[in-house]
């Protein structure tokens, strides 16, 4: 009588057992594993550089080989690859290896469609959305090795430093704020516009569009157009067109006048003012306050060469 757990491979039917149990696993594995090897396809790493960008969002990649030809063939060469796993897609969320940089491929078991999982370099980076991207940084606060009460790293409290880039249709807006809401920058750029904003106290703020330039600091604002520049600070206003300029305000206003022509003027009616004779039983008798009509001929002389007095170097009026 044979005792039980012998080896039982030469009893009838266990052998034919074995061997219909392989030739079944071997069907199923059939263009799924190395019938060599046994191993199944796209389970191992397969590491090597790109030998080829291709046009259509695929490159060649040759795999890291003793030998990389074998009698004119080429050994271990993957075409094809795509940089997705979904397909391969200009669109959407895309990722362009460098040339001859090293990268990792694995393969559908089913498909035999080979992709790229792992980059070392790349060129381009693409994330396209249909609404909205963000990127970003924000602080938090160190998590406490020491201490059993610390909260987990998803648990830690913001500091309020915080950077970060919001993409969407219409616009694109870049924003840093300080840990203590003090300081609030940022730039944002519309289709027809940008504005940058610096809140620390008094904001200063720059606008752009297609009519205008605005720049402002605290109550003082510098407004450009095409017709005319104006700057402003509390209820002062100088404006400057491509005819006149405004100084105050550029509404009730008056001309202004030219000093040296003024000056001039003033000579020749201080020349007339002293020529006037008084007739008296005597005969004409020039002024008695001839002397001071002398003497402010000559200040206003002086003040006209000398540019003082009632002409300023800090203001000039063209002709």
């Amino acid at each position: 009588m044979k005792e039980q757990g012998t080896n039982r491979k030469h009893e009838s039917g266990v052998g034919g057992e074995n061997a219909l149990r392989e030739a079944i696993r071997k069907i199923a594995l059939q263009n799924i594993a190395d019938p060599n090897s046994g191993a199944v396809y796209g389970a191992r790493r397969i590491s090597g550089y790109v030998a080829k960008v291709n046009d259509d969002f695929t490159v060649d990649v040759q795999e890291y080989l003793n030998e990389a030809d074998f009698k004119g063939e080429k050994i271990g060469y993957h075409e094809g690859v795509y940089l997705s796993a979904i397909q391969s897609n200009p669109n959407g969320y895309v990722i362009v290896p460098k040339l001859y940089s090293e990268v990792v491929i694995v393969k559908d078991p089913v498909t035999k469609t080979e992709y790229v999982s792992m980059y070392s370099h790349v060129d381009v980076i693409q994330l396209e959305s249909s609404d909205t991207v963000t990127i970003g940084v924000v602080e938090r606060e160190d998590l406490d090795l020491d201490s059993d009460d610390s909260p987990d790293v998803d648990e830690l409290e913001t500091t309020g430093l915080s950077g970060k880039t919001t993409y969407s249709k219409d616009s694109v807006k870049t924003e840093v704020i300080d840990e203590d809401n003090e300081k609030d920058s940022f730039v944002e750029v519309k289709s027809d516009s940008v504005d940058i904003s610096i809140a620390d106290g008094d904001e200063s703020t720059v606008h752009i569009d297609k009519d205008k330039i605005e720049l402002e600091r605290g109550g003082s604002k510098t407004t450009m157009e095409d017709d005319a520049n104006t700057m402003e600070n509390g209820n002062e206003k100088v404006k400057v067109t491509n005819s006149v300029v405004y100084l105050g305000s550029d509404s009730g206003t008056s001309h202004a006048v030219l000093g040296e022509e003024l000056a001039d003027i003033l000579m020749d009616f201080l020349g007339y003012c002293s020529g006037i004779k008084t007739l008296t039983k005597l005969g004409p008798q020039p002024p008695l306050n001839m002397a001071q009509f002398i003497a402010l001929k000559t200040k206003i002389t002086v003040w006209k060469s000398a540019v003082s007095g009632f002409l300023t170097r800090k203001v000039e009026v063209q002709k």
